[in-house]
């Protein structure tokens, strides 16, 4: 269900900027697609409608193909986007939270920490390109890349608000906050659950830029470049080195963590703060997926 438009090379014809290959047999519309910039860029798109919400499955594929990225020598840098207008990623898939049985959510949760050690400590260099709403486990994935470009606009609105429903966010979500916006800020963002608007997120410093939609592309481009140009060996070093220690710490406890994850999503009164979040969901018009 994803679409691979870098291999193998010449499967498609010659590549073109943002353009996509798909296999003709293909019905379902992919999760994630993913197409060839240049000869050294890989643009990875969320295309989970209607908000890309991390499901099980979203977050395998987004695994998978950072992965593959990786293993192709031409491959240093990577665009994260979202092919959903007004949207990143609505996060983590709270309907999976919800009175499921063990085992899914240990697979889920599992799924999400696979992820994130994949994404931050990748090799290649990446830039989120938030196009819209990024709460949650979407500024999870905008805080794991390297740099971020968000969409102007005060309706928008990016942070880890998992306190606003009885969750707690894992520390190694809460210290990658706490790296671009410093520890007194990332407090009271953690403590408040507190989404803020891409103004208030450059001046804190949780993006490096805020553009209008049609320079959105071009300046995480721009970035991505510049962060091309620096040695290859010598980036890729210094970026495992800043990096290296805290994707280690997880994976030293992934089983503690997932116990933690475990026992804050069976607690009645978190389940209940769930069951009515949901609830109120579902009382809204749900947006309509062409």
């Amino acid at each position: 269900r994803r679409l691979l438009a870098h291999l193998p090379r010449g499967s498609c014809g010659p590549s073109t900027r943002r353009s996509l290959c798909a296999s003709a047999s293909s019905k379902e519309r992919p999760l994630i697609v993913v197409h060839r910039e240049s000869e050294h860029i890989a643009a990875v798109q969320l295309s989970h409608k209607p908000v890309n919400a991390l499901t099980h499955q979203v977050l395998l594929e987004l695994t998978g193909a950072i992965r593959e990225l990786e293993d192709d020598p031409q491959i240093h840098g990577m665009l994260l986007g979202s092919a959903v207008p007004g949207i990143f990623s609505a996060g983590l898939d709270i309907r999976t939270f919800y009175g499921a049985p063990e085992n899914v959510l240990a697979d889920y949760w599992t799924a999400v920490q696979d992820l994130w050690l994949t994404l931050y400590s990748t090799r290649l260099a990446t830039v989120a390109a938030i196009g819209g709403h990024s709460p949650a486990g979407g500024c999870m994935l905008s805080l794991s890349c390297d740099e971020r470009v968000m969409l102007e606009g005060e309706k928008f609105r990016i942070g880890l608000n998992e306190t606003q429903l009885g969750i707690v966010a894992p520390d190694w979500f809460a210290s990658i906050l706490t790296d671009v916006v410093g520890v007194r800020s990332s407090y009271r963002m953690l403590m408040l659950g507190e989404l803020v608007s891409p103004s208030v997120a450059l001046e804190r410093g949780m993006v490096d830029e805020v553009v209008p939609l049609h320079q959105l592309h071009g300046a995480a481009t721009a970035r991505l470049d510049a962060l091309l140009k620096i040695p290859h060996k010598a980036r890729v070093a210094t970026k495992l080195m800043l990096r290296g220690q805290r994707a280690e710490a997880l994976r030293c406890r992934q089983s503690e963590d997932l116990d933690t994850f475990m026992t804050c999503l069976n607690d009645p009164e978190v389940q209940s703060m769930i069951g009515a979040y949901l609830a109120s969901l579902s009382k809204k018009k749900p947006p309509k997926d062409n």
